[in-house]
Formats: structure tokens, C-alpha cells, sequence
């Protein structure tokens, strides 16, 4: 009995051990349920790679180039983007592939005027892309240069010869101009090829007089977008085709005036084939009718006798006056130099050896750098200038004529009688009769004066009594010379912005022992040389601001106005 129990609850044992096991088993499934799920939402993430830190574009003929790195462009060797290893550029439908990184990329083939829109980016040992860079842009293409025109050039023909230039700079907004390529072939059959830099001109000789003439020309330039040139210079085919002109063709000259005054009334080759000298005058503008002159040999530049100054008249606050005219004065010259473009035909004349004799008056055209170079041949006879140029009362204008009531003066021009002095040259007598008297020369609006050749200008005044300056009216005592290209009532006189100079007023202060006699006044103009000053105002007291009431006339007298070595 006792072994039949002990039987039985072996067996129950064994079977409680199973079930035990069992639910331990079971227990650990239970418990190790969930165990991942903090990670399942990751197992589908994409591992990005290292990206290119920016994207920019600049333009190039039917190409652009991509910068990559905010560093610059640097080598493959010093970018380290992580397990990046590739670079991919997508644009078009195409795809480019460089097996290693790069700081910037040149992207070809971009052949039509349209909107591409690239990406780039990296890829790893595994081919996972990184977050790419993406730029829209529009490159330069052969469309955009077939509308990019040059600028026309100047073209001068005469029976057997032509020049063509430009008289600006062939850069503008559209292009930068790099050179020219040209070539033709003259009447002996002879092919003429040359280049010419940014300032190109052609002079082209020995031609076929009333025959077609072909200049074949290619411009090279760096083409522009949006004001930015593009990566690429370009070159721009544009022939001229011209008809030679025969002797008895008509030429239209630019200073037709200035050769109808040497004399000249038909306007051909023929016409002035017997002129060996031609005058020309200051305000002359350009020397390129001596193209058409076959036989020219001489030039006066100082105008000789032909031409009188130029003339401006003026008709404001009840003043009237003609200003200018006369004889040609050394102290002028011309308002603005006559260009290197202006002058070349004269330079090639005189290279050719064709002119033989040029009388100049120094820095009178501004051309002065031209002739230098021929001091040595004796070809140019440099005026010798007085030590000073006296201004003749034709330049003076009362100040009225800018202000009639401020500026106002009596004046008695030439005065009636004066103080006794020592050589008194066109004296004047002046009262003031406001607080801000002036009167002013000018020259009319085609010429400056040539500080380059008188550094000073210089006048004689007579000041009244030391009694006259007493209280307020102390700063009378003083002058103020004010130099402008223009009085203000008066802007369009000048082509030049107002270059004002004014002095300080207290520099020009008389002093007490120069009361009552003449006292000579000299004003350093060495500063103006480059300006383009055409009008001296000589204020009287400095503009001081006051009720003017003086007790007595304040009268003076001025003389000797004159431009001084």
C-alpha cells in the first residue's frame, strides 16, 4: 500500500513539474513580449549621408559652374562629409557622376536658353543619397550671342582709303570688350591682318577708289547678365561693308564751318586736293576732316585771324550783354580737350609723315600729350605765351544779371575818372548798393580758363577810407573771388556739374595801410587746373549777412584784371 501511494505521487510530481515548466515557459514568452518595441518604428529610417553645405551659380556659354563648400573651392583631399564618397549632379533628364567629392563642378551641355533646374548630391559605399542642393539656373547660349550687337563704329572713306573707330568705350552693360580681329585685302590683292585692344581703330590704306570694300571683323568680348559678366569671352563676327568713294564723291565734314572759313566750298577730294595748311580755332571738336586733305602738310591751331571767340549773350534782370568775341586770348583754352579719338587722324598724318608743320598755343585743345612726341622732328611750334594775358572788358558782366537785388552795384565801366596810379589798365568804379555786390567775367560757355599756362589771377583795387569799415560793415574791407563753371541762374551754360571754388573771403582781407591806395591782389589757381571754371564772381565784403544802410557810399575802384604767370 504504502509503495502504491509512493507510486502515485511520484507520478503527480513528475506531472506538476511539466505544468510548472510549462508555465515558467509560457511566464518568460509573456515577459519578454515587447521588448523591441521602442526600436520598431526605426527599423524603415533612411541614413542620410553628408551634404554639400550650400549651392551657388555662375554662368557660362551653354554651361554653368556650381560652387558646393562655403570654404571655397578647395581640394578633394580637404572635404570630409562623413561616409560620403560620391558626387551626383541631376539636370535635364541626364545624370553625372564623379567618384569623389568636389568643391564645385562645372555642369556643360546646357545648350538651350530655357530654365534648368539641377541637384547635386553625395552618396555613400552603400548608395545612399544624401539631402540634396538644389539651383535653378538659365545659362548664355549661342542664342543670347546671335542678338548681342557691338556698337557701330565711326567710318571716315576717302577715294583710297578708310579709317573706322569708335569715339567711346565699347564696354556697356550688355558686354565687357576684350579686342578686335580684323583682315581685308587692298588693290593689290594683298591680305592685311591685324588686332586692335579695347580701343580699337582701323586705319586701312591702298583701296580700290568707287569699289566695294569688305573689313572683315571679329570683336571678342565677355558677354553680360544682369550687369555680371559670364565665365566665357566670345567672339563676335560682324563685316563692314563699304563703297569706296571717288574723288568728285561728296565727304560731310564735321566742323563744315571751320573749313568753309579756310576757304573751302566744295566738299570733295578733288575739292581740296590743293590745300597744303588748314586754321583751326580753340573751340574746335575734332581733327578728323584732315582725313579727307591728300595733300595737307601744315596746321595752325591757334586759329590764326579766321576766328573770333565764340560769343554768349545774356538778357536777365534788365541786363543785357553780349560777352566774348575778339581775338583769340592765351589765357582761354578749349572748355574740354579734344579726345585721342578726335585727334588721331592728325596723329597718323604726322606718323605717316605727311604733316610737316603744327603751331599750338600749350594746352590750349588739351592735345598736348599728342604732339610731345614730335618735339624731336621740330615739327611742332609751341606758342611762346606772355608772362601775363590781360582780361578785356568783353568777359565783363554785372552782377545783377544773377541777382538784381542783392548783387546789386552802380558801376561805371570804364570809370570816368579814378585815383592816380601807375599804369591803370581798364579801370571801373564800383558803389555798393547791397550787401552782397559782385560783378563777374565770363567766358562763354565752349572755353575755360588755362590755369595750366597762368597759375594766378591778379587785379589792382582802390579801397575807400578805414572810417568806411566802422561797426558792421568791417567785412567790407575784404574781397572774396568765387570760381564756378556756371552762375547759378545760368546751369545750362556748362556740360560739367558745378565745380565751385570759393576762398575764404578773410584771405583777401586789405589791410589798414593799404586803404586809399592802390593794392595789388593776387589768387593762387593751382588747384583749378583740372576744373572746368569759366566765370570768376568778385564779391565785395563776403556776403556777411545784415540790414545794408551804410551812413556814405562805399565806393571802389578795380583795374588790371589779367591771368598771371
Amino acid at each position: 500500500m504504502l509503495t502504491k501511494k509512493i507510486k502515485v505521487m511520484n507520478s503527480l510530481s513528475k506531472n506538476t513539474m511539466l505544468c510548472l515548466g510549462i508555465l515558467s515557459i509560457l511566464s518568460l514568452i509573456s515577459a519578454c513580449k515587447g521588448m523591441f518595441d521602442n526600436i520598431d518604428p526605426y527599423a524603415t529610417e533612411v541614413i542620410y549621408p553628408g551634404k554639400y553645405d550650400t549651392i551657388t551659380a555662375k554662368i557660362g556659354f551653354e554651361r554653368v559652374e556650381l560652387d558646393l563648400l562655403k570654404a571655397g573651392r578647395i581640394p578633394s583631399s580637404q572635404i570630409s562629409l562623413g561616409k560620403s564618397s560620391k558626387t551626383v549632379i541631376e539636370y535635364d533628364g541626364k545624370q553625372m557622376i564623379i567618384d569623389s567629392l568636389v568643391s564645385w563642378i562645372n555642369v556643360p551641355d546646357m545648350k538651350q536658353s530655357k530654365l534648368y533646374r539641377i541637384r547635386v548630391y553625395t552618396l555613400d559605399e552603400y548608395e545612399n543619397k544624401s539631402v540634396p542642393q538644389e539651383i535653378a539656373v538659365i545659362p548664355y547660349t549661342s542664342s543670347d550671342l546671335a542678338n548681342l550687337v557691338v556698337a557701330s563704329p565711326r567710318v571716315l572713306t576717302s577715294p583710297n582709303a578708310v579709317v573706322v573707330d569708335w569715339t567711346t568705350s565699347l564696354s556697356s552693360i550688355l558686354l565687357d570688350y576684350r579686342s578686335l580681329e580684323y583682315e581685308y585685302t587692298d588693290q593689290d590683292g594683298k591680305t592685311i591682318k591685324g588686332t586692335q585692344g579695347a580701343r580699337p581703330r582701323i586705319f586701312a590704306a591702298n583701296l580700290q577708289a568707287g569699289q566695294p570694300f569688305q573689313l572683315k571683323m571679329t570683336h571678342h568680348v565677355t558677354p553680360k547678365v544682369n550687369g555680371v559678366p559670364i565665365l566665357d569671352s566670345l567672339a563676335v563676327s560682324m563685316p563692314l561693308d563699304i563703297t569706296m568713294p571717288t574723288s568728285s564723291t561728296v565727304f560731310n565734314p564735321a566742323e563744315r564751318d571751320i573749313l568753309a572759313a579756310n576757304g573751302i566750298s566744295v566738299f570733295t577730294a578733288d575739292g581740296v586736293a590743293s590745300y597744303k595748311k588748314l586754321y583751326f580755332p580753340v573751340h574746335t571738336n575734332t581733327l578728323q576732316d584732315l582725313f579727307y586733305f591728300p595733300n595737307i602738310e601744315e596746321l595752325d591751331l591757334t586759329g590764326g585771324t579766321l576766328f573770333p571767340l565764340k560769343t554768349l549773350d545774356y538778357n536777365r534782370n534788365d541786363i543785357v550783354k553780349t560777352i566774348g568775341g575778339g581775338t583769340y586770348l592765351p589765357f582761354i583754352r578749349k572748355v574740354s580737350p579734344i579726345s585721342n579719338e578726335n585727334a588721331q587722324t592728325m596723329v597718323d598724318l604726322l606718323n605717316l609723315g605727311f604733316i610737316k608743320k603744327i603751331k599750338y598755343v600749350p594746352n590750349s585743345l588739351g592735345i598736348d600729350h599728342l604732339l610731345k612726341p614730335f618735339d624731336e622732328k621740330g615739327i611742332v611750334e609751341w606758342v611762346t605765351t606772355p608772362d601775363e594775358s590781360f582780361i578785356p572788358m568783353n568777359f565783363f558782366l554785372d552782377g545783377k544779371v544773377q541777382d538784381a537785388t542783392a548783387w546789386a552795384l552802380d558801376i561805371v565801366n570804364p570809370a570816368t575818372s579814378h585815383p592816380a596810379g601807375t599804369n591803370i589798365v581798364n579801370p571801373l568804379r564800383v558803389t555798393m548798393r547791397n550787401r552782397s555786390g559782385s560783378f563777374a567775367f565770363v567766358l562763354p560757355k565752349e572755353y575755360r580758363f588755362n590755369i595750366a599756362e597762368y597759375r594766378y589771377l591778379k587785379f589792382k583795387v582802390f579801397m575807400p577810407a578805414k572810417s568806411t569799415f566802422e561797426g558792421i560793415y568791417a567785412p567790407y574791407q575784404r574781397l572774396w573771388p568765387r570760381f564756378m563753371n556756371y552762375m547759378w541762374a545760368f546751369p545750362s551754360e556748362s556740360s560739367f556739374s558745378q565745380e565751385l571754388w570759393q576762398p575764404n573771403a578773410n584771405d583777401y582781407r586789405i589791410a589798414d595801410a593799404n586803404l586809399e591806395k592802390w593794392t595789388d591782389v593776387s589768387v593762387d589757381l593751382s588747384s583749378r587746373e583740372s576744373a572746368h571754371n569759366r566765370v570768376v564772381v568778385i564779391n565785395i565784403g563776403g556776403e556777411p549777412s545784415l540790414d545794408f544802410k551804410p551812413p556814405v557810399d562805399m565806393v571802389y575802384y578795380f583795374s588790371n584784371f589779367r591771368f598771371s604767370k
